[in-house]
């Protein structure tokens, strides 16, 4: 993403935002962890560690800004609807607050359900 400023150019890859995301998506009460996007590729939904978050996130840009697909792990005994308002609700406040950037679209994708102890 690139914008520009009276004091020069600003450039913010799209590791950086897909990180920043999945941030702050863990952060969410619910959330056990990030998916890997190639789900379907590997045939089950493995926890990403926290340098990994950006495989759990797609960023696109569109024309009406930007569009994230992300891909969780819920804690089982949650309401599924209630954690993934919570997440496009934060995800959008703190990205566009953050980066100054329009928000097109949250697609949010439930990878699987784990039991936590």
């Amino acid at each position: 993403m690139k914008s520009k400023t009276t004091l020069g150019g600003i450039n913010v890859s799209v590791d950086a935002i897909a990180s920043m995301t999945g941030a702050i998506v863990c952060e969410c009460f619910g959330v056990v962890g990030m998916a890997s996007r190639k789900f379907l590729k590997d045939g089950w939904a493995v926890l990403l560690r926290q340098e990994n978050y950006s495989k759990g996130v797609e960023v696109k840009q569109t024309k009406d800004g930007l569009e994230l697909d992300i891909y969780v792990i819920i804690a089982y005994g949650v309401k599924i609807t209630e954690v993934v308002s919570e997440i496009q609700k934060r995800v959008k406040y703190q990205v566009s607050k953050t980066l100054e950037i329009e928000i097109a679209a949250i697609n949010v994708f439930v990878q699987g359900v784990k039991v936590i102890d």
